[in-house]
């Protein structure tokens, strides 16, 4: 993905970084030869200036919950 600047917010107490990953599984054909993507796994972390030197995961009062996950339960 290509920045819409190049430069960084200036750091301030409004910064906020949302780190996420999908795990997906490829088994529903949806065409000739391609497979569609299913998320079965979801993990979100976030941190805002004022908690991101924190070691634990608590909660922030700034951004609320830090870390999340939702999973999708296999069909069948």
């Amino acid at each position: 993905m290509k920045p819409l600047k190049n430069a960084l917010p200036p750091a301030g107490d409004k910064v906020l970084y949302v780190f996420y990953d999908f795990e997906t599984s490829q088994n529903t054909e949806y065409a000739d030869e391609a497979m569609l993507h299913v998320p079965n796994l979801v993990c979100v972390q976030q941190v805002c200036s004022r908690c991101e030197d924190a070691e634990d995961a608590c909660d922030c009062v700034r951004c609320g919950t830090r870390r999340l996950s939702f999973r999708q339960d296999p069909v069948g």
